[in-house]
């Protein structure tokens, strides 16, 4: 049976304490990414997702209720290569 690509942005937030420390971290899985034998510009949904994030949190901090700005911007991305590539 045929696995389908599937490239759809998906959205976990998890809240984590430790000694008295908050942390909200975000987690953007996108599952299939890179995965077809075409792989011409299957990063720009990933790339528009960026920047949508950093448009709507430079949205909330122009505006003028800043006091509860959620920032959902991306500081880091990483990206898991199969052991099994092609080569």
């Amino acid at each position: 049976e045929r696995i389908t690509q599937t490239v759809e942005i998906t959205k976990h937030v998890v809240d984590i304490e430790e000694k008295g420390v908050k942390l909200r971290l975000t987690i953007v899985d996108t599952p299939g990414f890179g995965d077809a034998v075409n792989n011409t510009e299957c990063w720009k949904p990933v790339a528009d997702y960026i920047d949508q994030q950093f448009e709507q949190y430079f949205r909330d901090e122009s505006g003028l209720n800043r006091k509860n700005i959620q920032d959902n911007r991306v500081h880091c991305c990483i990206y898991f290569i199969s052991p099994f590539g092609h080569g």
